[in-house]
């Protein structure tokens, strides 16, 4: 892992969402611990990990498939919350609705921070 390309897939996310992006964190699963941010919200990437795993395990439990790329959570005020799951590490997402667009979203930003994430694993 290249933390310095971490903060470069975060600028990829902010370049994408704008105004749009709140509050980012790529944490580990171990320990929700962030290694990367901007506007860091270190409390919400603890709950936010244990959120994901008792998910995942729900999934699991009741036969449903597994997570893929991500979930969304519409929370009220114009906001919402994406969780990617990328094996050992987690990255949150805070989302102004008002000033980034869903399609903008799921179409762009996600699949560049993934592909960003990707190339600072190599």
């Amino acid at each position: 892992m290249n933390v310095q390309k971490l903060n470069h897939a975060i600028e990829v996310l902010k370049g994408d969402l704008g105004d749009g992006l709140i509050a980012t964190d790529i944490f580990t699963v171990k320990d929700g611990i962030s290694i990367a941010g901007y506007n860091p919200q270190p409390k919400a990437s603890a709950l936010f990990n244990l959120l994901t795993s008792n998910i995942m395990k729900t999934l699991r439990g009741s036969g449903f498939p597994n997570l893929d790329k991500y979930f969304l959570m519409n929370l009220e005020g114009d906001k919402m919350v994406v969780i990617l799951p990328l094996g050992d590490y987690r990255w949150g997402m805070l989302i102004d609705t008002n000033k980034s667009q869903l399609g903008l979203l799921v179409s762009i930003a996600i699949p560049n921070s993934l592909q960003a994430f990707e190339e600072a694993m190599e």
